[in-house]
């Protein structure tokens, strides 16, 4: 992405940023994951919290996800104990993602209807729970009043260097500086400019905390454009490093192992443990059929046969010939194309619609009833 000069260098420019946001006397909270970016984002608002002549302790909100590389929770203590920062660290029992496990696509965080020995780990004695599940309702005005007259910020870590997708997202979002969300919250990313070199830089310079999962993970062979720190069942993209992880930190990779099902099997085999296997003279129409239907959980099953009539629809409308087996079909509207495309991506049931839009996300109320939905009534 070309990079247009303004006589300043990204570490200002943030400082800048945000200096201007603490001496309008808004309220501001820093959105902490335990990642290097986030950990960025709050030394920058201390430093321009001091430099505006603002005193108040950083309010900083942290959302325990339970599982997360042996280190980032450690960083969070450290953060929390911070005498000018008031650490608010929440959890939910939320459900998230299990990539690996096509029976069942979720666990849940902190578990109410599991022993707590049988969590990977237990929240800090400061953790509060808070019955809000989406993320996007963690922090609200009616938790973190701001001044009379003042709005209340949210500070994330958002670098658009990450992926077409968020440079194109804070464009058309207005800015570093978004409007305000159906809660009256505003959202800031003061480091949206900066590249890996730029927040390893900082941390080098100017003798920063950080995560050490990271030098775990970079001493075990892992470069450091994809050192990442999330939730490692979420997407499949996280196979190498679960397998890094299962060398690096055994005991607690038992420990995730046990708890989530299938994430020994993605360490051990890669990607292969989630994708489809064709057979000996088995045309790919042929392996959708068995794979994602006859030998499929029920809820793949059901939505494989909705999406493959969808899609079979929208082929016969303007092709007389069958759907291509592997070179998807260049007049279809969509990327799929091909029974190859479509078994490869049926084959995990694509839950959150990543690529799938004929059919609705899999709400976690259907594995678990009471447990909720993503928003609305509860749907397939």
């Amino acid at each position: 992405m070309p990079r247009r000069h303004i006589g300043l260098s990204v570490f200002d420019a943030a400082i800048e940023r945000m200096q201007g946001v603490f001496e309008a006397g808004h309220r501001v909270v820093v959105s902490f994951s335990g990642g290097k970016d986030s950990g960025a984002c709050l030394e920058i608002c201390r430093m321009a919290r001091d430099l505006a002549g603002r005193h108040e302790p950083l309010d900083v909100v942290s959302r325990d996800e339970e599982i997360m590389f042996p280190g980032t929770y450690e960083y969070c203590d450290r953060v929390a104990s911070l005498p000018d920062v008031a650490m608010h660290h929440f959890y939910a029992c939320q459900p998230i993602i299990n990539a690996f496990n096509r029976k069942m696509p979720y666990w849940w965080v902190f578990d109410p209807e599991l022993s707590p020995s049988a969590w990977v780990r237990e929240p800090p004695p400061y953790a509060q729970r808070i019955p809000e599940q989406n993320i996007d309702s963690m922090v609200i005005p009616a938790r973190f009043p701001p001044p009379p007259g003042k709005r209340l910020i949210v500070v994330i870590g958002l670098r658009v260097s990450e992926s077409k997708g968020r440079l194109f997202g804070l464009h058309s979002s207005g800015g570093h500086m978004t409007k305000p969300n159906r809660f009256g919250v505003a959202y800031c990313r003061p480091i949206y400019d900066w590249r890996d070199g730029d927040i390893w830089r900082a941390h080098q310079t100017m003798k920063w905390d950080y995560n050490s999962a990271y030098d775990t993970m970079h001493r075990m062979g892992m470069p450091r454009s994809q050192l990442r720190i999330a939730p490692p069942t979420m997407n499949v993209a996280s196979v190498r490093s679960l397998g890094l992880a299962q060398s690096a930190w055994p005991r607690w990779f038992d420990r995730v192992a046990e708890r989530c099902p299938g994430v020994r099997t993605a360490a051990q085999f890669g990607v292969r443990s989630v994708q489809p296997l064709r057979r000996l003279s088995e045309t790919w129409e042929q392996c959708y059929q068995r794979t994602c239907i006859d030998e499929a959980p029920t809820w793949i099953r059901e939505r494989a046969e909705r999406v493959r009539d969808v899609y079979l629809r929208q082929h016969g409308r303007h092709s007389a010939g069958p759907l291509p087996e592997v070179t998807p079909c260049e007049t279809c509207t969509t990327a799929i194309g091909s029974w190859k495309v479509l078994t490869e991506l049926m084959y995990t049931g694509d839950p959150f619609c990543v690529r799938v839009h004929c059919v609705p996300m899999v709400e976690p109320e259907h594995f678990r009833p009471g447990a909720g939905t993503w928003g609305g009534k509860a749907a397939f």
